[in-house]
């Protein structure tokens, strides 16, 4: 009896590889099957047949990374996001390099309260992406993360990359202004508990009162700058800004003194060799302002307003040629440049360049018309009621 026992052991010892072969034979079949149902329904657009067929492949194969993932990706589309993290993990144990889903992994992390895994995966997968719409939402999220964690540099950075990639995208354009917003108070928080009676103090409250249009009490504060540190890098020419842009006449009148004073300071300060060339012309010493313009475009070749400023004196002297050469330069380097586009349609039309004119003074009224929507959005964020 023994002996029949061990014999029978012995034949089902030796038959158990085969079940065992045969049986994965039948499970890769089955998977194989499942597959091509699978590609069906994704061909058709019918995500939502291919996802219980794709957990049916996943329990009979957890190592089959297409399935994990292809699982993962359809969840997370559909709002899933709980039960689309484990599937997305598990492919990603099996295969690190999925970037694409590990960004959408990072994304319903964020989604599902776990911003620390979030930051993480995101920041592995977002340099790594080559899906643009992708990479932009991944992007997205990520300065989220990082401007919550008080990690400003690191959320620059990727909205640096970001403006690269669509330079006219909204929400990119937004985050950073946000997130330049986010800077400049943490700045003047930082800068009020280290040096709240500091020269730079000063000059930082003057910047963010001539922001809200509060000329004589940002020039205070310019002034009170200088009297602690005369020697403030651009403290004479933000001085020289508020003086010249004030309502006040007798404000105005100020201003050249401290241009010249930036220039004593910093003979390369290029903004204000433009400038008090500028207020030398309107004087009518055009050859001063002429001079002082070429020096401005000797530190900057490509200043399109110095450019501007210098045709304008060719034009007041009889220099018309050389002013439109001079001209068509400025709106290359600046397409933006409302000035140059206006004097460019005037000297256009007296030669007799008419199609040319027109394009111009049309060009002339476009971003006249985007400078009044702009000035009137300004005019409501700094009325009453504003923050």
């Amino acid at each position: 009896m023994r002996a029949l026992v061990l014999r029978t052991a012995c034949i089902f010892a030796g038959l158990w590889p085969v079940l065992i072969a045969q049986n994965a034979q039948d499970v890769q079949a089955k998977v194989g099957a499942l597959e091509q149902q699978v590609q069906k329904y994704l061909q058709e657009q019918k995500p939502h047949l291919a996802i219980p067929v794709l957990r049916e492949i996943v329990m009979l194969d957890a190592k089959n990374v297409n399935a994990q993932g292809n699982l993962g990706v359809l969840l997370f589309f559909q709002g899933n996001y709980t039960e689309a993290i484990p599937h997305m993990r598990s492919a990603l144990r099996l295969q690190p390099d999925l970037w694409r889903i590990e960004a959408l992994l990072g994304i319903a992390e964020k989604r599902t309260g776990n911003p620390r895994e979030a930051q993480d995966d995101l920041e592995r997968a977002f340099p790594n992406l080559d899906d643009q719409k992708i990479q932009i939402e991944a992007g997205l999220e990520l300065i989220e993360l990082d401007s919550a964690s008080a990690q400003l540099d690191k959320a620059l950075s990727v909205a640096a990359k970001l403006e690269q990639l669509a330079p006219q995208n909204p929400q990119i354009l937004f985050a950073t202004y946000q997130l330049s917003r986010q800077m400049t108070y943490q700045s003047l928080l930082s800068m009020m508990m280290a040096a709240p009676d500091s020269a730079e103090m000063h000059m930082m409250m003057a910047g963010e009162l001539g922001r809200q249009g509060d000329h004589s009490n940002a020039v205070a504060q310019y002034r009170e700058a200088i009297r602690l540190n005369p020697k403030l890098p651009g403290v004479h020419f933000e001085l020289a800004e508020q003086l010249r842009t004030s309502p006040n006449p007798e404000l105005n009148a100020q201003a050249e003194g401290e241009f010249k004073a930036a220039i004593q300071a910093n003979p390369y300060d290029e903004l204000s060799w433009r400038q008090i060339a500028g207020i030398l012309a309107a004087k009518g010493d055009f050859k001063t302002a002429e001079e002082d313009y070429k020096k401005a475009l000797a530190l900057q070749p490509k200043d399109s307003d110095a450019k501007t400023g210098l045709a304008i004196v060719w034009i007041s002297t009889d220099r018309t040629n050389e002013a439109i050469s001079l001209l068509e330069s400025a709106v290359k380097d600046d397409p933006t440049n409302m000035v140059a586009h206006y004097r460019l349609s005037t000297l256009y039309r007296r030669a007799g360049r008419t199609a040319d004119a027109q394009h111009e003074l049309d060009t002339f009224h476009h971003y006249q018309e985007v400078k009044d929507k702009l000035g009137k959005i300004f005019k409501q964020l700094s009325g009453p009621g504003s923050p």
